[in-house]
């Protein structure tokens, strides 16, 4: 008959017996395995330091003196004293309050009475179709957007379309000429922007 094995009762001697190999292999490996030394890093990179030479015009430079100390109060004897010493009053001219800042307006402003131009039939009188334009048969219109400030004058002229880059070109030229009544808002005068064509026809 074979003997019945009780693993229970058995478990705390196979447990000694496993414990005490390990510990005897950790006894052999420390004393079979050699002892590593850990070295420190040590760099080949050399900083290597000149000293240069002052040059003689460097070597006779005079220090420059020290900054007076501030004097000390001291009441005064009288009134004239007083007054002798007073700051004179600072001269503010030429800070006279400034405008404000030269800026163009918003896309949009409102108004009451929309700017008229003065000038634009003499101003489409003085201006000559280019030959090349004429050549080409390029007839059409060029939008252009301008600034009108509060004299009516134009300020700025920015291309909204081109038509053609020398038709674009007198056009700009031509309407920064123009002269506008100014736009009115509740009886003010503002600045706008103003959109307009500049047409170009070839008359035949």
């Amino acid at each position: 008959m074979t003997k019945k094995v009780d693993l229970k009762e058995d478990y705390p001697i196979h447990l000694r017996i496993a414990l005490l190999i390990v510990l005897i292999g950790w006894i052999i490996a420390f004393i079979v395995v050699p002892k590593t030394e850990v070295k420190p890093y040590k760099s080949d990179f050399k900083i290597e330091v000149k000293v240069e030479k002052l040059p003689p015009q460097l070597k006779n430079i005079a220090e420059p003196p020290p900054p007076p100390k501030p004097k000390l109060p001291v009441a005064a004897q009288s009134d004239e004293e007083v007054q002798e010493q007073t700051i004179e009053k600072t001269d503010f001219s030429g800070f006279e309050k400034q405008t404000e800042v030269d800026l163009p307006p918003p896309d949009f402003v409102a108004y009451d009475k929309a700017p008229q131009p003065l000038n634009l039939e003499e101003i489409q009188r003085s201006v000559v179709y280019p030959e090349i334009a004429l050549r080409l048969k390029i007839e059409g219109d060029v939008w252009l957007k301008m600034w009108v400030d509060k004299k009516g004058d134009v300020r700025k002229v920015v291309l909204v379309k081109s038509l053609y880059p020398p038709l674009d070109s007198i056009a700009i030229d031509a309407y920064k000429r123009l002269k506008f009544s100014p736009a009115m808002q509740r009886d003010i005068p503002v600045d706008v922007w103003v959109s307009m064509p500049f047409r170009w026809r070839i008359h035949k």
